[in-house]
C-alpha cells in the first residue's frame, strides 16, 4: 500500500524525478539517464499566442516527446463544439505530428471546434482534442493560460523559440526507487560540480508539498495500524496461551505420574509451537494475498503496473514477527508446563513464570520489538506506540484493582449485585487481567478510529468542496470594484483582496545574501527570484502564530512563514532586507506564522505593516470558488479585464482529490484486520475468566440461587468490567491520539469526551454482547454439569 500511494501520488510529476532548467539541458543528463535504463520523456514549456481564424489567445504550450506522460494517463475527448460530448479517452502518448490538443478554456475563448485549424507561430495545426486532464499540470503552477499541446518534433518549424523567450526545459525519468535515487545523486553532484545554474531536481517532497505532507501522514497511519494491529494480537495470544495452560496442568500432571520425562513434554510443547507458527505463516500469506488482490480491485488505477511483483520476502518478514509473537507470548506458559509436578493433582498449584521462562519472554519480545520498529520505519511512531501499551498495561491494571476495592466498599441493599462486586474484588487477578485486556483492545480500536476521522477531516480540511479554485492576479487599484461586482451579480462572496508587493531579499542581518552561502536546493531556489511580499492589519484567515508576536503599529516589522524560516536559517530577531522597486526594505522579523496551504487561500511567505509598503509599486491578488455551472465566469471577467491573469487550478485539486478519496477506501480495508484483531482479545479476555465464572455459578445454584439471580449477577459483573475497561481505555486512547497526532501525525485532536463516552458505551456493549451466550449457557446448565465442565 506504501509503494501504491508512492506510484499514484508521482502522477502529479508524471514521473519519478523531474529535471528542471531555463535553458535547454545539458546532454549528459540524458545520455546518463538512458545508461542508467531508466524511461526517459522531455517536455518545453513556455507562454506564447495561439491563433484559430480572427481569434487569439494566450496559452501555455507544452511540447512533449512520444513517450510523455512516464506515470499516469492523459485524457482527452473528441468534441463538436464547445460542450463536450464525447466521454474522455487515455491517451497513452503526446500529440501526433501536425496536431494539437487543447483545454476546454482555450476552445471557449476562441470560439473553435475540433478539427479547426491553429496557428502557433509559423506553423499550422489541426486540433485534434480536448485535454481534459493532465495529470502534471499541478506542477508547472506558473502555466497560467489554457494548455496547448503539441509533439515536441513540431516545436522547431514554429519558430517560437529565440533570444530572451521565456522557456522551461523538463526532463522527466522514472525507474525503480534504487535506479532513481541513484540518478539523482549523480545529477546533484554534476550539477554542483559543474556550477549550472538555473537547473534544479525536483521530485514529490519539493514539487507537491501539500501531497508529500498527506502521503507522509497516510504512510504514519499505516505503521501506526501494522503496530497496533500486532500489539493487540499478542495480547490475545497471551490470554489464549494462559487460559491454554491453565486447562492443561492436570493432563501433563498425570503424564509426569506416568513416567513422562521433561524433555518429552519439551519437544510436545516446541511441536505445538511449530504447527502454530507454520499455519499461521500459511494462512497469512494467504489473507495477505487475497486482502491485496481486493486491495489492487478497490483502488482501481490507482496502483500503477510497475509495483513489484509478488516475492518471498513479505511472507518470511510476516512469519518472523509470527513467530516472535508466539514465542514471547505463548512460549512462556507453555515452557511452564514441563515443570509442572504430579502434586498438581492434589494441591492444584501451578507455578509462576521461571527465571528462564522470563529471558525466553524478554528475548522474543525484543525480536519483535524490533521487528516492527523495522517495519514501521519509524522509530519515533515505534516509540510511541510502544510506551502507550506499555504504560496502558501498567496503569490499567492499577486503576482497575483500585476501583474494584473502591466499588466492593459501597453498601449495596441488592445481593446480586453487592455479590458481583465483591467477588470481583476478591478475585481481582482475574477481573484486572479481563479489565486490562478489555481496555487494551478498546484503546486499540479507539485510537484508529478517532485518529482516522481526524486525519480523513483534516485532508478534508484542506481541500474543502468549496476551496478556491480560481486565482486572479495583476489586478490594479481600480479595477478591484468592478471584479467584485462581476463575482457577486453571478451569486458568489464578496473576494477578498491582498496587496501583493515584488520585493528581492538582499541582505541579512545587514549581510549581502549570497546564494554560495546557502548548500540547500529549496533555499537557494528562494534566494533566486523574488518574493511575494503584503501588508495587512489583522491576522489572515489560516494563519496560525507560532513564535513572536503578530504585527502592531506601524514600526519595521516582519511576520514569516515558518517553513521559509527553516529553510534560510532565520529566527526571531533576524533583520530582512529588501530591494523593492530600487529602495530598500528592512524590517525584524517580529513573528513566526504557521500557514494553511491547504485551503487554497491567497496566503505570503512576508506581511509588514501597511505603512512600509503600502507607497510602492503593487499589484492585488484575489481567489474565488468557480462552480461548475459557471464554467464561463473566468472568461467573461477575463474579457471585461485583459489585463487580468486567471490561474485556473480545478484540475489539480481534483486529481488530489481522487488520490485522497482512494487512501480513504485503502486505509478502511486495514482498519479491518485491526477490528479483527481486537475481536480476538475480546473472546481471549472473556474466555480467560469463564472457568472462575462457572465455578461460581455452580456454588451458587448449589446453595439454591435462581436464574433471575444468577442473570443480575452475571450481568453486574460484565457491565462493571465494560464501564471500567470503556472508560480506561476512552481515557488512554484519548491522551494517546492526542499525542500521536500532535507530534507524529500533525493533526489536531481534542475529542476526549468522544473518546470516553465511546469507550465506555463500546466497553458495555462488547461485554454484553460476549457475555450472552455464557449466561445462556449458565442458566441452562445444572450445578453438577458446572462443576465437571471446570473439574
Amino acid at each position: 500500500m506504501q509503494r501504491a500511494f508512492q506510484f499514484d501520488a508521482r502522477q502529479l510529476l508524471a514521473a519519478d524525478l523531474l529535471l528542471v532548467s531555463d535553458h535547454p539541458l545539458p546532454e549528459q543528463f540524458l545520455e546518463e539517464g538512458e545508461l542508467r535504463q531508466l524511461r526517459i520523456a522531455q517536455t518545453v514549456v513556455f507562454p506564447t499566442m495561439a491563433t484559430v481564424g480572427s481569434q487569439s489567445k494566450l496559452a501555455s504550450l507544452k511540447a512533449a516527446t512520444p513517450t510523455y506522460p512516464l506515470r499516469g494517463q492523459l485524457e482527452v475527448a473528441q468534441v463538436k463544439s464547445a460542450n463536450i460530448v464525447s466521454a474522455p479517452g487515455v491517451a497513452h502518448s503526446s500529440p501526433s505530428v501536425g496536431q494539437v490538443w487543447v483545454e476546454p478554456a482555450m476552445l471557449n475563448s476562441l470560439g473553435a471546434h475540433v478539427g479547426d485549424v491553429m496557428t502557433l507561430g509559423e506553423s499550422h495545426f489541426i486540433i485534434g482534442g480536448v485535454l481534459t486532464r493532465e495529470l502534471d499540470r499541478g506542477a508547472g503552477f506558473m502555466n497560467f493560460a489554457p494548455r496547448v499541446m503539441m509533439s515536441l518534433e513540431d516545436l522547431n518549424a514554429t519558430g517560437l523559440i529565440g533570444l530572451g523567450s521565456r522557456v522551461t526545459y523538463r526532463l522527466l525519468l522514472s525507474g525503480s526507487d534504487e535506479s532513481i535515487a541513484a540518478y539523482e545523486k549523480w545529477a546533484s553532484t554534476y550539477i554542483e560540480s559543474k556550477n549550472l545554474h538555473g537547473v534544479r531536481i525536483e521530485t514529490l517532497e519539493n514539487a507537491q508539498p501539500l501531497m508529500r505532507k498527506t502521503l507522509d501522514r497516510a504512510e504514519r497511519f499505516l505503521s501506526l495500524i501494522s503496530l497496533l494491529t500486532a500489539m493487540v494480537a499478542a495480547v490475545a495470544i497471551a490470554l489464549s496461551a494462559r487460559r491454554y495452560a491453565l486447562k492443561q496442568t492436570d493432563v501433563y500432571a498425570v503424564m509426569k505420574c506416568l513416567g513422562a520425562s521433561q524433555s518429552l513434554i519439551l519437544k510436545w510443547q516446541l511441536k505445538t509451537l511449530v504447527s502454530l507458527g507454520i499455519l499461521a505463516s500459511v494462512l497469512g500469506a494467504l489473507v495477505g494475498y487475497l486482502a491485496q488482490e481486493c486491495l489492487l480491485r478497490l483502488l482501481g488505477g490507482l496502483v500503477m503496473e510497475s509495483l513489484p511483483s509478488i516475492s518471498a520476502w513479505p511472507v518470511i518478514w510476516s512469519a518472523l514477527l509470527a513467530w516472535s509473537l508466539l514465542l514471547g507470548f505463548a512460549g512462556p506458559p507453555l515452557f511452564e508446563l514441563v515443570k509442572v509436578s504430579p502434586i498438581r493433582l492434589v494441591r492444584k498449584e501451578f507455578n509462576g513464570l521461571s527465571v528462564k521462562g522470563l529471558w525466553v519472554a524478554i528475548g522474543s519480545l525484543g525480536t519483535c520489538a524490533c521487528l516492527i520498529a523495522i517495519t514501521a520505519k519509524d522509530w519515533k511512531l515505534a516509540a510511541w506506540v510502544g510506551a502507550s501499551f506499555g504504560g496502558a498495561i501498567a496503569l490499567f491494571s492499577l486503576l482497575a484493582w483500585a476501583t474494584l476495592f473502591l466499588l466492593s466498599r459501597l453498601k449495596l441493599q441488592s445481593f446480586p449485585y453487592r455479590f458481583a462486586l465483591k467477588i470481583q474484588a476478591r478475585q481481582a487477578s482475574f477481573a484486572i487481567i479481563q479489565i486490562t485486556a478489555l481496555g487494551i483492545a478498546l484503546m486499540t480500536l479507539l485510537m484508529i478510529l478517532l485518529l482516522r476521522q481526524d486525519l480523513l477531516a483534516s485532508w478534508r480540511g484542506n481541500l474543502s468542496p468549496d476551496a478556491p479554485n480560481r486565482f486572479i492576479i495583476n489586478i490594479q487599484e481600480d479595477q478591484k470594484q468592478g471584479i467584485a461586482n462581476e463575482l457577486t451579480k453571478s451569486g458568489l462572496a464578496k473576494p477578498e483582496f491582498y496587496p501583493m508587493v515584488r520585493g528581492r531579499l538582499i541582505e541579512i542581518n545587514d549581510r549581502p545574501v549570497l546564494l554560495s552561502h546557502y548548500q540547500d536546493d529549496s533555499a537557494r531556489r528562494l534566494l533566486d527570484r523574488e518574493f511575494n511580499l503584503s501588508y495587512v492589519e489583522q491576522l489572515p484567515p489560516g494563519n496560525r502564530i507560532t513564535a513572536g508576536q503578530w504585527i502592531h503599529g506601524d514600526a519595521p516589522q516582519v511576520s514569516l512563514e515558518v517553513g521559509i524560516a527553516k529553510t534560510l536559517n532565520l529566527k526571531l530577531g533576524d533583520l530582512m532586507t529588501f530591494e523593492v522597486a530600487g529602495e530598500k526594505v528592512s524590517a525584524p522579523i517580529t513573528s513566526l506564522r504557521k500557514l494553511d496551504w491547504g485551503s487554497m487561500r491567497v496566503n505570503f511567505f512576508v506581511i509588514m505593516p501597511p505603512k512600509l509598503l503600502i507607497d510602492l509599486p503593487q499589484s492585488w491578488i484575489t481567489s474565488f470558488y468557480q462552480p461548475s455551472n459557471l464554467d464561463g465566469l473566468d472568461f467573461q471577467i477575463n474579457q471585461s479585464f485583459p489585463n487580468l491573469t486567471i490561474v485556473d487550478v480545478a484540475a489539480s485539486l481534483q486529481q488530489i482529490q481522487d488520490i485522497l478519496d482512494r487512501l480513504s477506501s485503502a486505509l478502511g480495508l486495514l482498519f479491518a484486520f485491526t477490528i479483527m484483531a481486537a475481536i480476538l482479545v475480546l473472546i481471549s479476555a472473556m474466555s480467560a475468566t469463564q472457568d472462575e465464572r462457572f465455578k461460581n455459578a455452580a456454588l451458587l445454584k448449589a446453595l439454591g440461587a435462581s436464574k433471575k439471580m444468577l442473570a443480575n449477577i452475571v450481568l453486574t459483573e460484565l457491565l462493571v468490567t465494560g464501564l471500567i475497561a470503556g472508560a480506561l481505555a476512552g481515557l488512554a486512547a484519548g491522551g494517546a491520539a492526542w499525542a500521536l497526532g500532535r507530534f507524529v501525525l500533525e493533526i489536531e485532536f481534542n475529542a476526549f469526551a468522544q473518546s470516553l463516552g465511546m469507550g465506555m458505551a463500546l466497553g458495555s456493549i462488547a461485554c454484553l454482547a460476549a457475555g450472552y451466550q455464557f449466561l445462556r449457557k449458565i442458566q441452562s446448565t445444572t450445578a453438577m454439569e458446572c462443576l465437571r465442565e471446570i473439574a
